[in-house]
């Protein structure tokens, strides 16, 4: 056994030398190293002040000019002012809510006499019954006309998948 290890270590492929390098000249690549990456950071930072002009930020800065043609002054309110608001505010919720009770009244009502009704055809026809609760299509209707699928066109010509760049570079 100790013979054929012996023939696997012996024709496996001899290690490399290790290369002795300079420390002068590793150290000059690391400072070049450095040196580029500093540079780059600093195309960075002289990058992030210049800012891209945005056509969404053009009606802004027009509002901004006239904006104190825009603006009102606020007016203090009187105190029979705010009471007789304050007042109708609450008038308008009260009717608001006597109003929404008075439609969900309606709607309930309806919904208790169709019960009834269809209580009282059960009891009389078990057949009438049935065709009563079913659907009505022509209740909600919807008819289409027109092709169901569009024909291709003849001799269209495909785009390749070019198109015209229009984003502005700057």
């Amino acid at each position: 056994m100790a013979l054929s290890s012996f023939k696997q270590c012996n024709s496996a492929m001899p290690m490399k030398r290790k290369v002795k390098i300079d420390p002068r000249i590793i150290l000059e690549r690391e400072q070049k190293k450095k040196k580029k990456i500093e540079n780059e950071l600093m195309k960075l930072e002289r990058l992030e002040r210049t800012l891209k002009p945005v056509d969404e930020f053009d009606s802004q800065r027009r509002l901004k000019r006239v904006a104190s043609e825009r603006t009102r002054e606020n007016t203090e309110l009187t105190r029979e002012e705010k009471l007789k608001r304050f007042h109708l505010e609450k008038k308008w919720c009260v009717y608001s809510y006597k109003q929404y009770k008075a439609v969900c009244g309606q709607i309930n009502q309806a919904t208790k006499f169709a019960a009834e009704a269809l209580a009282e055809l059960r009891k009389e026809s078990e057949e009438l019954y049935v065709q009563a609760i079913q659907e009505d299509p022509s209740i909600l209707s919807y008819s289409k006309s027109g092709p169901t699928e569009t024909p291709p066109i003849k001799n269209y010509q495909f785009p390749d998948g070019e198109y015209n760049e229009v984003t502005k570079v700057w």
